[in-house]
C-alpha cells in the first residue's frame, strides 16, 4: 500500500506521541506545521492554502494527542528554516485557528533571537500556552558564551510563572543530515560533553533565583 505525504506524516507524528507517552512526557514539541527548510517566496493565495492545510491536519494531531492525554507544542522557526510560522504572533494565530485545547507552544531562543524584536515580550504573549523552552546562544553555541539577552528571558519567564523545562538544544557537524538541515558547518564547542557541561553550569546559575527547571 502506498501512502501519501499527509498519511505518512500523521502516522509518524502518532508514533512520536506514543513514544512521548511511554517516556512519561506530557507533550510532543516541534515544527509540525511544515517540513524544515521549506522557505520560499510564494503567492499569498498559495500560502493561505498551505496554512489552512496545516491547521486542518494539526487539529487532527491534537485529537490524537488528546486521546493519549498529551498536548503538542508548536515551535516557530526562523525565516531561513520555514516560511510559515516564524514568531510568537504566527504561532498564536495558528493555535487560535486550530481551536483545540491540546495545541500549545514551544519557544526556541535561537529562532527568537532572529525573529522577535522583543523576545521578552514574545514570552509574555505566549503566557500559559508555553509548554517548553529551548535555549542556546545567538550563534547556537554554549549558553553564556554569546550575546543572548539572558536576563530578559529570565524576567519574562518569571513574569508568566513558567514552571516547565528549559533545555539546551545543541547540534554537531558530526551528524551530517541534521547539520545540513540547520546549516552547521563547524564545531560550536570543543566537544558535545563540554557543550553540555558548561551549558548546564551556566543554566544552574541562571536559574538559582527562580523556580524554572533545567
Amino acid at each position: 500500500m502506498i501512502l501519501n505525504c499527509k498519511e505518512n506524516s500523521l502516522i509518524y507524528i502518532e508514533e512520536c506521541l506514543k513514544i512521548a507517552r511511554e517516556l512519561g512526557s506530557a507533550f510532543f514539541a516541534g515544527p509540525m506545521y511544515s517540513a524544515v527548510g521549506k522557505a520560499r517566496m510564494i503567492p499569498k493565495e498559495e500560502r493561505e492554502v498551505e496554512w489552512s492545510r496545516a491547521v486542518e491536519n494539526l487539529r487532527t494531531v491534537c485529537e490524537i494527542a488528546s486521546s493519549m492525554e498529551l498536548e503538542i507544542a508548536l515551535e516557530p522557526l526562523n525565516r531561513f528554516e520555514s516560511d510559515l510560522v516564524n514568531n510568537v504572533d504566527d504561532v498564536l494565530q495558528m493555535i487560535e485557528d486550530i481551536n483545540h485545547p491540546a495545541a500549545k507552544i514551544c519557544l526556541d531562543m535561537f529562532h527568537m533571537n532572529i525573529e522577535e524584536r522583543d523576545p521578552g515580550l514574545a514570552i509574555r504573549k505566549a503566557g500559559d500556552k508555553l509548554l517548553h523552552v529551548q535555549v542556546s546562544e545567538n550563534y547556537r553555541g554554549t549558553p553564556g558564551s554569546g550575546n543572548a539577552s539572558w536576563n530578559e528571558y529570565r524576567k519574562a519567564l518569571e513574569a508568566i510563572d513558567y514552571k516547565g523545562v528549559v533545555s539546551i538544544e545543541s547540534f554537531t557537524p558530526e551528524n551530517k543530515e541534521l547539520a545540513g538541515a540547520v546549516c552547521i558547518w563547524r564545531k560550536l564547542a570543543e566537544d558535545q560533553d563540554t557543550f553540555a557541561r558548561d551549558g548546564y553550569t551556566f543554566l544552574k546559575n541562571w536559574t538559582t533565583e527562580n523556580n524554572i527547571e533545567n
